[in-house]
């Protein structure tokens, strides 16, 4: 997947019950048990159970890393630190300053924030697993922003996503608190030749958008690529295939 199709990164808004708040150190009546293990924040908790059950009605899981992937206290981020980083020189790593220090990343270790500088600390982060898979990506791609998430770092970590709406909640998550689960998934009929079908799917395959097969048959795999290239390219997020869409593709 190229880095455009996701490079979708917004500043945090911090919910208001956040601010003063030191990282790390939340009060427990800000934290509530999350969807498949750990805490968040009671906002994003919201957000992210709506998300998670609107990408099952359209059979994609998603689920954290770990339970520890979600809130994380200082300590809790302090000893994944030091279990990473060095005082020892380590030569051709990328280096972080911590209590007044330079640490170095060890040898085939991942980065992770200082403690006290993740989101993860606010509770407003959460790692997916396995989001690189495919089809799993394609849905976040073309669903996170109505959730009310986006990336903090392409394209080297697409697990990591932070709620950043602070106390506006979306529509969808408004929506599911009310009872709904949204169908985001907009599948029209495509008015077209076989040919002409094909010919879309081949130019989203070329685009790194859909790796299937190139069969004419317009399904919910095709479905989900066009709504994740729309979204990559700043269009809404359905599936409605307009000169837009096909003047970018090439298809005019």
């Amino acid at each position: 997947m190229s880095k455009v199709a996701w490079d979708y990164i917004v500043p945090v808004v911090l919910p208001k019950d956040l601010k003063g708040v030191t990282p790390g150190e939340l009060p427990a009546n800000l934290l509530v048990s999350a969807v498949g293990g750990g805490k968040l924040h009671h906002i994003a908790a919201k957000a992210w159970a709506a998300m998670v059950a609107a990408a099952k009605a359209e059979g994609i899981e998603l689920k954290p890393t770990s339970s520890g992937d979600l809130y994380r206290s200082y300590a809790s981020q302090k000893s994944g630190f030091l279990s990473r980083y060095t005082l020892d020189k380590v030569d051709g790593t990328s280096t972080k300053t911590f209590e007044g220090k330079t640490w170095y990343l060890k040898k085939g270790m991942a980065m992770l924030a200082t403690p006290g500088k993740s989101q993860h600390n606010l509770g407003l982060a959460v790692d997916i697993a396995s989001a690189s898979e495919p089809k799993r990506l394609n849905w976040l791609i073309a669903n996170v922003k109505k959730f009310g998430f986006s990336w903090e770092v392409v394209p080297s970590e697409p697990w990591h996503l932070r709620y950043v709406c602070g106390d506006a909640l979306p529509e969808a998550v408004a929506a599911f608190q009310g009872g709904a689960i949204p169908n985001l998934t907009v599948a029209p009929p495509i008015a077209a030749h076989k040919d002409d079908k094909k010919a879309l799917q081949q130019a989203l395959k070329d685009k790194g958008f859909y790796e299937f097969a190139v069969d004419g048959d317009i399904g919910q795999k095709t479905l989900d690529a066009i709504k994740a290239f729309k979204v990559a390219n700043n269009l809404p997020a359905d599936s409605v295939v307009g000169p837009k869409v096909k003047a970018i593709l090439g298809l005019n």
